[in-house]
């Protein structure tokens, strides 16, 4: 049985190496429009899913945070 794959025929896109997976609480307040307190707030909450990076800060999965706007919507 011979293997022969190049990355071409693979099924995960090119971009997507580049591609960012969480959003910042900068990122989120721009997507809001709101300040920077309102985003902790939604954080302590547990609005939406947020996951903290020691002396960083937080990053909110983009797929979660999308699907909690996408709730509020309806």
């Amino acid at each position: 049985m011979q293997i022969n794959q190049t990355w071409d025929n693979f099924p995960i896109k090119q971009d997507s190496h580049n591609e960012k997976r969480c959003y910042t609480v900068s990122d989120i307040m721009s997507i809001l429009n709101v300040g920077r307190k309102a985003v902790y707030g939604l954080i302590h909450q547990k609005a939406f899913p947020a996951i903290r990076i020691y002396n960083v800060g937080y990053r909110i999965p983009k797929d979660t945070f999308h699907a909690w706007l996408y709730q509020l919507k309806q």
